[in-house]
């Protein structure tokens, strides 16, 4: 049954990233909202990996999904497309995510 669900929510994930990948193509959604997508399947995938090994791998993609995203709003800031605070908010995430995969990497070396 658990073994179900997560298969299933697996592909929901994937089908949703799939579907707003196609969206942004054609201009009717931002790349916001693909970056949503693909961290909430690596995530998941992260949370429900079965080795320590498998959750840093995720991680890693984690804090390279964020580090673009890092990238993309200074760029955005500069052209005063958005304001600075969304810089400020997006080295939070960036920094979150380096900090969960150091913790990761700590544990993999306590086991």
């Amino acid at each position: 049954m658990y073994a179900n669900i997560l298969k299933e929510r697996d592909a929901v994930l994937s089908q949703i990233l799939a579907e707003r990948e196609a969206y942004a193509k054609n201009g009717a959604v931002d790349e916001r909202a693909v970056t949503e997508a693909r961290l909430a399947l690596l995530s998941f995938r992260r949370d429900t990996a079965p080795s320590t090994a498998d959750k840093i791998a995720q991680q890693q993609q984690i804090v390279a999904l964020h580090e673009k995203s890092l990238a993309v709003s200074k760029q955005r800031a500069e052209a005063g497309v958005i304001m600075r605070d969304e810089v400020l908010l997006a080295t939070d995430a960036w920094l979150q995510a380096k900090q969960l995969l150091e913790e990761l990497k700590r544990a993999e070396k306590a086991q």
